[in-house]
Parts: C-alpha cells; sequence; structure tokens
C-alpha cells in the first residue's frame, strides 16, 4: 500500500554512528571478509556447473574430499575420480578453496567419525596429503555441524554435548598437527557448529588443546539478519572467540522471494561485524529447499544475480555502520555505497546525484521509495556517505519494537540499554527477571542464546518466538513499555501459537497495572490498542499458557507507536 509523503525528519548521514552494534567495529581494511559459494563437486562432477562458477566469478568455493575415496588402502592416498581431483579443475582460475573434511573411512573406526588414536592419526596423514596435493586450500574446517545429529555417527554421535566436544577437537588436533608439517599456511578452523550455540563453544574452547582450533566455522542458519550483530557479540563475549576470526562457512536462504535481499543483507551485516568469510550455501541446486546461486539450466537465480552484484559493488570496500537508530539498519561502503533497510519510513534522495539499486542489481524508481524490513536498498553517487543532502529518512512513529531491540543484559542487570521493553517473568504477583542462556548447554533448549530462568528449564524467550512454560496463578511472560513522557500510544501485538499447543496461549493487555483486555485461543491473537500514557505510565502485554504448556512456543511481535508523531501538520 502507497503511503501518503511524509515530512523529512531524519538526516541519516548527520546521526551516523548512533546506535552502532557493540560488536560491529569502526572499519574494515578492503577485502577483510571473503566471499564464496558452497558447491558439491565431491558429490558428482559437473562441468555446466563448473563454467557457471567461473563465469560468476566465484571467488571461492567451500567444498569437500570424502577420505574413504582417497585411501582405499591403508597408508596411500590416491586423488583418480572426479570427486577427488576436482580442485585441479579450477588450478589457475584465481578459485580458492575452503575445505571441509568430515566422514570417516571403513579402514578405521568400522568408517564411523574418527575418534580412536589410530584413527585420528591417520585422518590427520590424510589432511597433510590433501592440503599437499591441492594448493588452492587455504583453509581446512574440521568437521560439519558437530553439534547435532546428521553429520557425526557411532560413539562421537551417541556421547553427550560435553563429549562431543571433546572428540571434535582431537579431530582438529590431528589434522592441525599434521598439515602443520607440510603446510604451515593453511588455515584449520573448529567448532563446525548448526547456529551459534554459545553453551557448546565455550566450553569447547576451554579445553586443553583448543589454540589448534584457529577460527571458528559457523552455520546460522537459526539467527534472523537483524538479530547477528546481538548473537555474534554475545558469542563474542568469551575470551577465546574475541580472538578467534569467525567463518560463516554455510549461510542461505528458503524464499526464492527474499533471498537476493537476504544475501545483500547478510553480506552487509556480516562485513560489518568483521567476519573473515562467508560462504552462501548452495553454490548449485541441492533439492533440499534452499536457494542456490546457479541453477540447473547453469543460469543464475536472483541470489545468484546479488551475488553478482556483491561481488562488482560491494566486495573489497571499507565498511561501517552508520544505522541511526535500533529499526534502521545502514552501511556504508567506501564513499559512495550506503545499504539500506529497516522498518517502514519514506526515504528521499537527490536525484541529481543519487541512484538507488534493489538487491539484484536493479534500477529502482525514486518516486515514493520508502524503507522495508526485508528488502535492501542500495544507494550509489560520488560523496553519498558524507554529503547531508543525498539521502534523507522520514518520520518514523515507532518507539519500541520486540524484535528490533532484542538483546542480551550485561551480566547482573535485567534490560539491555538498547531495549524499548522491560521484559521478566510474573509468578505469583511477583516480576523475576530473565537471564541470558547461553543455548545448547544441555539438550533439547535453543541452539542461539535466549532469555530464560535457571529453575524453568522449558521457558524462553528469543526475537522472535517464546515459550511460557511458567507455573503459578498468573505466571506469564511480560513486555512492559515506560513513556518517558506524555504521549498518546498505539500498541500492536500479534501472536500465534505453534498448532501443536493442546489448549492455546492467553494474552492480556493491561495499563499502569489494570487490565484492559484478556484473549485467549489456539488461533492467531492480534492486538491493536490506542492508549494515552502519562511521563512514567505503563503498558504491558503479557503471554500466559493456559492450562497446559505442551507445544506453547508462540511466534510473536510487539510494536509501540507515537501515534501523533507522523500527522502531517494543518
Amino acid at each position: 500500500m502507497k503511503r501518503r509523503a511524509l515530512p523529512l525528519l531524519l538526516c541519516l548521514a548527520a546521526t551516523a554512528g548512533s546506535a552502532s552494534p557493540p560488536a560491529s567495529p569502526p572499519a574494515l581494511r578492503p577485502g577483510a571478509i571473503r566471499l564464496g559459494g558452497a558447491s558439491n563437486f565431491s558429490q558428482g562432477w559437473s562441468e555446466d556447473t563448473r563454467q557457471a562458477t567461473l563465469k560468476l566469478k566465484v571467488p571461492r568455493l567451500r567444498d569437500s574430499i570424502r577420505w574413504a575415496e582417497v585411501e582405499r588402502t591403508p597408508g596411500r592416498f590416491t586423488f583418480d575420480k572426479p570427486t577427488t581431483t576436482w580442485p585441479d579443475r579450477f588450478a589457475g582460475t584465481g578459485v580458492a578453496i575452503t575445505l571441509t573434511l568430515n566422514w570417516g573411512n571403513p579402514l578405521y573406526d568400522d568408517g564411523k567419525t574418527p575418534h580412536s588414536p589410530q584413527a585420528l592419526a591417520a585422518f590427520g596423514r590424510f589432511a597433510a596429503a590433501t592440503v599437499a596435493r591441492f594448493p588452492q586450500i587455504d583453509t581446512l574446517e574440521i568437521g560439519n555441524e558437530v553439534n547435532g545429529q546428521n553429520f557425526v555417527n557411532g560413539p562421537v554421535r551417541d556421547a553427550g554435548l560435553p563429549d562431543r566436544g571433546r572428540y571434535h577437537l582431537a579431530m582438529v588436533q590431528a589434522a592441525a598437527e599434521a598439515v602443520n608439517k607440510v603446510r604451515p599456511d593453511v588455515q584449520v578452523i573448529g567448532g563446525s557448529t548448526h547456529s551459534l550455540p554459545a553453551g557448546f563453544l565455550w566450553p569447547l574452547l576451554e579445553r586443553p588443546g583448543a589454540s589448534a582450533i584457529e577460527g571458528l566455522a559457523l552455520h546460522p542458519y537459526t539467527t534472523p539478519i537483524d538479530q547477528l550483530p546481538a548473537q555474534i557479540g554475545f558469542l563474542r563475549g568469551h575470551g577465546r572467540v574475541r580472538r578467534l576470526p569467525l567463518y560463516i562457512t554455510e549461510f542461505g536462504s528458503e524464499d526464492p522471494r527474499r533471498a537476493a535481499d537476504d544475501l545483500v543483507r547478510g553480506y552487509t551485516m556480516l562485513a560489518a561485524l568483521g567476519i573473515t568469510e562467508m560462504d552462501w550455501y548452495p553454490l548449485n541446486e541441492r533439492g533440499d529447499g534452499m536457494v542456490p546461486l546457479i541453477r540447473r539450466d547453469g543460469m543464475l537465480t536472483a541470489a545468484g544475480e546479488a551475488f553478482r552484484f556483491v561481488q562488482t559493488r560491494l566486495r573489497g570496500r571499507a565498511v561501517r555502520n552508520v544505522s541511526p537508530d535500533p529499526f534502521t539498519f545502514a552501511y556504508t561502503f567506501g564513499e559512495d555505497i550506503v545499504v539500506v533497510w529497516g522498518a517502514a519510513r519514506p526515504l528521499a534522495v537527490d536525484p541529481a546525484t543519487v541512484r538507488v539499486f534493489d538487491a539484484r542489481g536493479g534500477r529502482v524508481s525514486l518516486g515514493q521509495l520508502e524503507l522495508a524490513g526485508d528488502r535492501a536498498l542500495i544507494l550509489t553517487g560520488t560523496g553519498v556517505t558524507a554529503s547531508a543532502t543525498s539521502y534523507r529518512l522520514g518520520c518514523s512513529p515507532l518507539l519500541a519494537d520486540s524484535f528490533y531491540q532484542f538483546a542480551y543484559p550485561d551480566a547482573g542487570t535485567a534490560r539491555a540499554k538498547q531495549d524499548g521493553f522491560e521484559r521478566f517473568l510474573r509468578i505469583d504477583g511477583r516480576e523475576m527477571p530473565l537471564s541470558v542462556m547461553p543455548g545448547q548447554q544441555h539438550r533439547a533448549v535453543p541452539w542461539t542464546p535466549y532469555l530464560g530462568h535457571a529453575d524453568l528449564r522449558d521457558l524462553r524467550l528469543t526475537a522472535e518466538t517464546m515459550l511460557p512454560a511458567v507455573k503459578g496463578g498468573d505466571g506469564a511472560i511480560v513486555h512492559r513499555f515506560r513513556a518517558d513522557r506524555d504521549s498518546a500510544l498505539r500498541l500492536v501485538a500479534t501472536f500465534a501459537v505453534s498448532n501443536k499447543s493442546t489448549d492455546g496461549i492467553s494474552v492480556s493487555l493491561a495499563r499502569n497495572g489494570r487490565t484492559l483486555l484478556t484473549r485467549s485461543d489456539t488461533a492467531p491473537i492480534r492486538i491493536d490498542h490506542k492508549i494515552a500514557l502519562r511521563k512514567g505510565q505503563s503498558v504491558a502485554v503479557a503471554l500466559s499458557p493456559r492450562k497446559s504448556t505442551r507445544g506453547d512456543t508462540t511466534r510473536y511481535r510487539i510494536q509501540v507507536f507515537d501515534a501523533d508523531k507522523c500527522k502531517p501538520h494543518r
């Protein structure tokens, strides 16, 4: 729906840097983030895909070579199949390789994930032989999503999480020791986790010998792009993680309509966070629902077009976070490009000096431009990052947003500084603070950091979902907004409980502790309510279980708007 033109009140360039996420460095040297595609030449050679890869000018491939196909006789390493010699097909092209080594070999430990001293030593010799054979390999990723159940087997899979980490570290150590003797220039990275589970990674990095891990490989599929600063910032709170480079060796999208924007937004955010490498998954079609860069016919998808645009216009440029508020994401690349997205608000540019592109590199009409949370706009023009008149953001009535402002409070504090809401538990009339849980600290909890309570193992609160597994007569997870001035507000909230819920959820809205409305349902619940508050007064939304908490995981969004801020002056 088109919005009426609004007064242009906020000059983005003039407020640059006022709301930088804590994990964002002020600037990166050109070329700091490596960009690649996750290929599968180790599973079957395709000349068409190779040609399309070279045409797209993919600078890096993240792929694998299977140990069992190379060492078929103990101690003999034979690279003689298309699936084991595929790096040769890229020799002299400038394509670098991040190689994942994960699976076992029937010659050792019955083909299970290597765990015995004999199998680990043999695994190390295989790693050394592989990097010696292929000079394009500059990074070895040991393991693949080792914190899950799909890519490990045998005793390693059956072990508990702490022992899983011990087994993984032994593999990294074996590979690093052997590889260092033949090619000390190769980086050996580990961790190799699905998601961003600090509860799994931090204990791993505290083990003796963890210095063998020269970087962490991460696949943040369960983290919304706009939550990457908060979650990576929290992960980096551990001493060793602060000093380790982070490699996002799988990053992708399941939505063909949004994949191009997800690629540009993800690349932008990760570059600003100082990530070493980002590999889009997958390079070519896998049939797993993830949007590739290249279709089976060799043509580019929308994500492929976005990859090409990033390659030609963004990669290799110094990047700065100049986001003016928690609801608007803006990053400069060099002196002539700004990438911006966020909560809905008008955007105006100087048509004489600025051009606007979409994530695929297509020109965007300058008429009635407006930001959106899932769409990247790329502004280009000489001096666009420095000029106060090149572009301006219009009025935004948004005061608080449960998604954009979700963050992790510092130890000993109940509320993150940038959070627009007080988030807490209410049990039998008492308010109780939530604590930060690191993620995958034990089984059956989220694999990312979340808010919870030590005495309520099932209770959880993330930026997108909450599970109100709380007992007590009025047990609830509460979001409370407190007015800092006399205000006419509009509160909009949505709640969608899982279809696995036994009996649904209850949602209540209260002003200064007095209940205004209560709704209970298994169907989605929406609240759209106008409320007048004086300075210091509050409005609160509480989510409660009904008789049962089974299946009550609920997707939610709570927003507070200034009802008068953006009304046109008469």
